[in-house]
């Protein structure tokens, strides 16, 4: 763990056929709350995989074997030269493939007197952690909230998409009742996606009506609205 940015490996042991994975997992927290989440396992959904919450718990119950570093700022500060020189070449040489292309471009603009980068005092460092005056929220990801919501859509009520949409809504209530910031903005979300649909446009051009189905989900979407207020 290093300043507010907390990361590690979690095994999910072989079962039956599968073999054994480890998951390279990197989580960031603001004021006790998980602002944004990384996971190698590939699973996309609006909830954190299972090895997000595993790292999470592991920190709660086992803090003393968790160890604590400063924020990479104040490490580089200790740096001599020769020692930040050595820290950034064996840096590239590990990862070179995936850094290399962007090291050379801000040792390019390091470099240019007049680049936009020299315009600004000091760097960023993001296991430092927010300013107190900025916004802090749990992570959510809109974007796998709209293609979902875009997927049950498309699915109109049937295939228990008007389940999964309801699941959803019960989500927005929780998160409303715990005054989470997100609870507005998931609900916004769905919302947008709704009007998205292309097949208003189509049913309003041919005059035709909605189909049963996906009048309910209208109506469920109405009914969520009228209750958030």
């Amino acid at each position: 763990m290093r300043g507010f940015h907390l990361s590690g490996t979690v095994t999910e042991p072989a079962a039956q056929s599968e073999p054994e994975t480890v998951c390279n997992v990197a989580i960031s927290f603001d004021r006790c709350k998980i602002t944004s989440v990384t996971c190698s396992c590939g699973n996309k959904d609006i909830f954190y995989c299972a090895h997000v919450v595993a790292l999470s718990l592991y920190r709660i119950r086992k803090p003393d074997q968790v160890k604590l570093h400063l924020p990479i700022s104040e490490t580089l500060f200790q740096m001599n030269r020769d020692q930040l020189q050595k820290f950034v070449q064996y840096l590239i040489t590990v990862h070179h493939t995936e850094v290399l292309p962007t090291a050379q471009k801000l040792a390019d603009e390091i470099l240019s007197q007049n680049s936009e980068i020299n315009q600004v005092h000091g760097a960023p460092d993001p296991t430092a952690g927010a300013s107190i005056d900025d916004e802090n929220c749990w992570h959510l990801d809109e974007e796998q909230v709209q293609e979902q919501v875009k997927l049950f859509l498309s699915q109109g009520g049937y295939h228990g998409s008007g389940k999964q949409l309801n699941l959803l809504f019960a989500k927005v209530r929780e998160m409303l009742k715990m005054r989470d910031s997100n609870g507005a903005r998931m609900l916004t979300l769905i919302t947008e996606q709704f009007m998205a649909d292309p097949r208003l446009s189509l049913w309003r051009q041919q005059g035709t009506a909605m189909t049963d189905k996906y009048r309910q989900l209208w109506d469920e979407l109405e009914a969520w609205l009228d209750e958030a207020g």
